[in-house]
């Protein structure tokens, strides 16, 4: 890097520096779906005599929020206000979900507990800070007419009332095509930014939100592109924004970046910024809300993402589910450029 670009560098992080100070006191509303992630702690001394698997003695277990429920977490941790909108089952694992989203004051009362649905949870075995399996206990088929109206009347009332919508789509029954459709049309036709976390078979339902954030391999699905064809992150870039008409594009693309498309620009590759990578699991989930709430913040597009970059890197510099703070996403800028 020549001295006049490390200037102009340096002079772009300090800009973004004073962008993190807008992020504060937005109002979000996040719609999915809501999981715990329960991790049991452990050592392995000895394989099991019973057939050729490692012993676990579990030493703790922890849960933290999953899925949307993540999403809400980190925006809380961005210092946002958040309205949450998704399904838990009527039972004890949904009523802790309640209970701890209340204790983040975050406003709940968009959750429908559902009798026929299951509270979602994925539980990791973790022995030397190496995940050994996972087990995952989850009813998708649970979903009813009668939860997603619920779900849509509560999205149209907070609606009003909030600069942003993120939806959470895991795949896991909440984001219905006629629930994320309505969302997005009701978003547009309020002026509000929709950013999508999408999965790769409901793509046709995120036409018109205004930013959708797949990963490079959910991109190139969508696009039916394989690794190893010439331009292949740019070309499943412009099939999204063209086949979405989207407002823009920002593919994560793991230790090599994300790269950023907008109507009528050049593709911008924007480099990583992590400095370790321990555990990439909720990465996703940070970088959403990040661009989100910096978007909803009036901060320009590209720095939004770059802002989300950031903190993204903070988050896989951590085991597990995890979340950024502002000083964190600040301390890391101010790293980077030193």
């Amino acid at each position: 890097m020549t001295i006049d670009n490390r200037i102009r560098t340096i002079a772009q992080y300090q800009n973004l520096i004073h962008y993190c100070d807008q992020l504060t006191g937005r109002n979000i509303l996040v719609v999915g779906d809501i999981m715990v992630d329960e991790y049991i702690w452990g050592e392995v001394q000895r394989i099991s005599p019973e057939a050729p698997v490692p012993v676990v003695r579990v030493k703790q277990e922890t849960s933290r929020l999953g899925g949307a429920a993540n999403v809400v977490n980190n925006l809380r941790s961005l210092e946002a206000n958040v309205a949450l909108v998704g399904v838990v089952g009527k039972d004890d694992l949904g009523d802790r979900v309640i209970r701890y989203l209340d204790n983040l004051s975050v406003d709940s009362s968009g959750i429908v507990q559902a009798e026929t649905f299951q509270t979602i949870r994925k539980s990791r075995i973790v022995a030397h800070n190496q995940q050994v399996v996972r087990v995952d206990r989850e009813n998708t088929a649970a979903m009813t007419t009668e939860i997603e109206q619920s779900m849509m009347d509560a999205c149209r009332v907070k609606l009003a009332s909030v600069d942003a919508v993120v939806i959470s789509d895991y795949a896991k029954g909440a984001i219905t095509p006629g629930l994320a459709r309505e969302v997005i049309r009701m978003a547009r036709e309020a002026k509000k930014i929709c950013a999508v976390d999408p999965k790769v078979r409901n793509i046709a339902n995120y036409k018109y939100c205004t930013v959708i954030t797949p990963n490079h391999i959910e991109a190139m699905q969508i696009a039916g592109l394989e690794m190893g064809e010439p331009d292949v992150i740019e070309r499943a870039g412009k099939h999204l924004l063209a086949s979405l008409s989207t407002d823009a594009v920002l593919i994560t693309c793991g230790e090599q970046g994300m790269a950023l498309f907008e109507k009528d620009k050049p593709m911008e590759m924007i480099e990583t910024v992590a400095k370790s990578v321990y555990d990439v699991t909720g990465a996703g989930d940070t970088a959403i809300s990040a661009l989100t709430l910096a978007l909803a913040s009036r901060i320009p597009v590209k720095e939004s993402a770059i802002l989300a970059n950031f903190a993204a890197g903070v988050v896989v510099g951590k085991f597990g589910t995890a979340t950024a703070s502002i000083d964190e996403i600040k301390k890391a800028m101010q790293h980077y450029v030193a």
